[in-house]
């Protein structure tokens, strides 16, 4: 059995720097998601070796009144779901351009290899 062995032989127990470290961050910083939420909901973003490991709900808002309980946590499921997001491979990383302007910008950059204000104005200043 495994457990026996990481007992009696403790330089072979490789679980423990994954335990250790799982919860160890660089810094933490302040955001909200911007995933077309309106809430604006404050979150603490850990921060390891550049990117999130983890996301805690911010508990710190100001009470508005002593007759009113505090709204908290704030924040959603969409929200918690973002740092996922952020490593996607579905993540849009660069603006779609369209088959059509892109050989329309192309011909034009043809006529116009040094200046590509004048090749998209000509894009721009034709009818068609």
């Amino acid at each position: 059995m495994s457990w026996i062995q990481d007992f009696f032989a403790p330089e072979q127990r490789t679980w423990e720097s994954f335990y250790r470290t799982r919860w160890a961050y660089d810094k933490k910083v302040r955001s909200t998601h911007g995933v077309n939420c309106t809430g604006s909901c404050s979150w603490e973003i850990y921060v390891k070796n550049g990117m999130v490991v983890w996301e805690l709900q911010a508990l710190d808002y100001p009470v508005i009144s002593e007759a009113i309980p505090p709204y908290e946590p704030r924040g959603c499921q969409r929200g918690i779901s973002y740092s996922w997001y952020l490593y996607s491979p579905l993540r849009v990383k660069y603006p779609y351009i369209r088959g059509v302007l892109l050989d329309l910008w192309r011909q034009a950059r043809k006529k116009h290899p040094d200046d590509p204000i004048a090749a998209w104005r000509s894009i721009v200043s034709d009818p068609d």
